[in-house]
C-alpha cells in the first residue's frame, strides 16, 4: 500500500503541470478557468492526504512557520470578511476564495513531500512545459484564423497564457542548456512558447519572460559574480519597462499605463481604509466601487486592482500580503545557497519572472496554481542540504488521526472541487434549480435561477432567488438593477431603492442604476 501511495503521489504533481495549460471543459458555463481551479484545489487536497498516509515524508524545515503564518492569515482574512459566503466560494470566473489561497499554499508543501527524487522534479518540469507548449500551438491556430481578438490558447485569457509562458521559458532554456538527450525538443518548445508570447500581445508577459531569462543567467554565472547579475539584470528590466513606457507599446490593447496607476491608486487607498486583514477572500469586486476615483470603462466594472501586491493586501490585508513575501523571501533565501543543485536554476528563474508579471496583473489559478506547484518542487531540488530531516514513522495515535486527516480532505476535494464543476455543466444545460443544490454558495446559479422562475411567471420565487444572489455577494452592479426593477413591479419601492444604491456601491459609475435610481426619487 505505501509503495503505491508513493508511486501515485509521486506522479500526481507532473499530472498537475500538464493539466493546468490545457485542460478545458465544453460542457461547464466556464469552460476554461473553473475547471482549473478545481484541479488546483483537489490536487493540493489528495496530495496532501497521500503524504499524511506516507511515513517518513521530509518535513519542510525553514518554510515550516512561514505557510503556517499563511494559512492563519488567509484564515484570518476570511472571519472578518465583509462577505463570508463569497469568500468561501469565490466569485465566478475568478475563485480566488480562502479554500483556493489554502491550496495554493497546500500544492507548496505537497509537491515538495512527495517528490524526493530528481527523477520525479524532472517529470514535472516536462509535463509543464509540454503542456504550456501545447497550449502555444492552439494560441497559434486561434491567430491564424483570427478568432478570438488576443488568443490565448484555451485558457480563457491571453495574459494566463503569457503567464505560463513566462514560467515555461526558463524552464525549457535551463533544460536545454545541461546538454540532454532531448536538447532539441527543449529549443522547439522554446521556439513554440516564444511565438505563443508574441500572439498575446501581453507587455507583462514580455517583461517576465525577460526578467525569468535574466535570473537565469544570473545563476549561470560564477557564484561571486551573481550579485552583480541580478543587480545588472533589475536594472535592464527596469530599462525595458521604461522603453514600453515610451514607445507606442504603451497604449497596446487600449490599456495605457495611466489606467494601471489610477488604478493602483484606488486600490491603496482601499487598502488603508482596512489594513489589518482587508476585506476578505475574493472581495475586491464588492467593496473596490467605494475607492474609485474616475469612471475607467463604461459598464465594466473592475474587480481587481491588477497588481498583485496590491490585490493580495486588499483581501487579507497588509498581514497576509507580509507573510506570504516571508514565505517567499525563506523559499529564495534557501534556493540562493542550493543553488548549484539540479533544475534550481530553472524553477528558480520560472517564479521570477513570474514575479515581474503578477506585479500588474492578479493572482488566478490556471497561472498561480502553477507558480505554487513550481515553488514546491523548486524546495524539493535545493532541499537536500535544507530540509530538516524527516518526519518520524507513525505513532499509534497518528495512526487514527492522518488517515481521519486525510478522509477530511477527500471530502474538501468533492466539495470545493468537484461539486462547483457539476454545478455548472448543469447550469449551461439551463438547470440552475440543479445547481444551487450541489453549489448553494454560488450567487450566479441562484441569479440564474431567479430569472428562471421569472420567466414562468413564479415572481415570488423569482425575486427570492435574485435576493440570495445579493446576499451571497454578487459582484455584478447589473444583478441589483434586475432585483430592483422587480421590487418595483411587486410594488416594493424601498427595497427597489437599496438594491438600485447597492449597485451604485459596487461601482458608482453604472448609468443603469444611476438612471434608475434618479427616476425612482424624481
Amino acid at each position: 500500500m505505501r509503495h503505491l501511495l508513493e508511486r501515485l503521489g509521486g506522479y500526481l504533481p507532473a499530472a498537475l503541470g500538464l493539466l493546468l495549460p490545457i485542460v478545458f471543459l465544453p460542457v461547464a458555463s466556464d469552460s476554461y478557468i473553473l475547471p482549473r481551479a478545481s484541479i488546483v484545489i483537489a490536487c493540493a487536497c489528495l496530495g496532501a492526504g497521500i503524504a499524511l498516509l506516507i511515513p517518513g515524508t521530509p518535513r519542510l524545515g525553514a518554510l515550516r512557520m512561514p505557510l503556517i503564518a499563511a494559512a492563519g492569515a488567509a484564515v484570518l482574512a476570511f472571519l472578518f470578511s465583509v462577505s463570508q459566503p463569497l469568500s468561501l466560494a469565490g466569485s465566478y470566473t475568478r475563485y480566488e476564495s480562502l479554500p483556493m489561497r489554502l491550496s495554493y499554499l497546500g500544492l507548496l508543501a505537497t509537491t515538495f513531500w512527495l517528490l524526493p527524487t530528481q527523477r520525479q522534479r524532472d517529470w514535472v518540469v516536462a509535463a509543464f512545459v509540454f503542456g504550456t507548449s501545447v497550449a502555444c500551438l492552439k494560441a497559434l491556430g486561434q491567430w491564424y484564423f483570427h478568432a478570438p481578438f488576443r488568443p490565448d490558447g484555451d485558457l480563457g485569457n491571453a495574459n494566463l497564457l503569457a503567464a505560463l509562458i513566462v514560467m515555461g521559458i526558463p524552464l525549457a532554456v535551463d533544460r536545454a542548456r545541461r546538454g540532454t538527450y532531448f536538447v532539441g525538443a527543449w529549443a522547439a518548445g522554446v521556439v513554440l512558447m516564444v511565438a505563443g508570447l508574441l500572439v498575446t500581445t501581453s507587455r507583462s508577459g514580455d517583461l517576465g519572460v525577460i526578467a525569468g531569462c535574466l535570473a537565469l543567467l544570473a545563476f549561470a554565472v560564477p557564484r561571486r559574480l551573481g550579485r552583480a547579475v541580478g543587480i545588472a539584470s533589475g536594472a535592464a528590466v527596469a530599462l525595458v519597462l521604461a522603453v514600453m513606457l515610451a514607445s507606442p507599446l504603451r497604449v497596446l490593447n487600449n490599456d495605457p499605463p495611466e489606467l494601471r496607476l489610477h488604478l493602483w491608486s484606488d486600490g491603496a487607498r482601499m487598502v488603508a481604509a482596512r489594513p489589518i486583514t482587508g476585506w476578505g477572500e475574493d472581495s475586491t469586486g464588492l467593496a473596490f466601487g467605494h475607492f474609485l476615483s474616475q469612471d475607467y470603462a463604461t459598464y465594466v466594472t473592475f474587480d481587481r486592482i491588477h497588481s498583485g501586491p496590491l490585490d493580495i493586501a486588499a483581501t487579507q490585508g497588509v498581514l497576509g500580503l507580509v507573510v506570504l513575501a516571508w514565505v517567499l523571501v525563506v523559499l529564495f533565501r534557501g534556493v540562493w545557497k542550493g543553488r548549484s543543485e539540479p533544475g534550481v536554476a530553472g524553477l528558480s528563474a520560472a517564479l521570477a519572472g513570474y514575479s515581474v508579471w503578477v506585479l500588474f496583473n492578479f493572482d488566478w489559478a490556471p497561472a498561480t496554481g502553477a507558480f505554487w506547484l513550481l515553488a514546491g518542487t523548486l524546495w524539493s531540488a535545493c532541499s537536500p542540504p535544507y530540509a530538516v530531516g524527516r518526519s518520524p514513522e507513525r505513532r499509534v495515535g497518528s495512526r487514527v488521526w492522518q488517515p481521519a486527516l486525510a478522509t477530511v480532505l477527500v471530502v474538501a476535494a468533492t466539495l470545493f472541487a468537484v461539486f462547483p464543476i457539476l454545478a455548472d455543466t448543469w447550469y449551461l444545460r439551463g438547470r440552475a434549480d440543479l445547481s444551487v443544490q450541489v453549489d448553494p454558495l454560488q450567487a450566479q446559479y441562484h441569479w440564474s435561477l431567479g430569472e428562471g422562475l421569472i420567466a414562468k411567471r413564479e415572481q415570488a420565487r423569482g425575486v427570492a432567488e435574485l435576493r440570495r444572489a445579493a446576499d451571497l455577494g454578487e459582484t455584478e452592479p447589473s444583478l441589483y438593477v434586475e432585483l430592483g426593477d422587480r421590487e418595483l413591479e411587486i410594488g416594493d419601492r424601498d427595497a427597489a431603492r437599496r438594491a438600485y444604491q447597492r449597485a451604485l456601491q459596487i461601482d458608482p459609475y453604472y448609468s443603469p442604476a444611476a438612471q434608475r435610481l434618479a427616476a425612482l426619487n424624481g
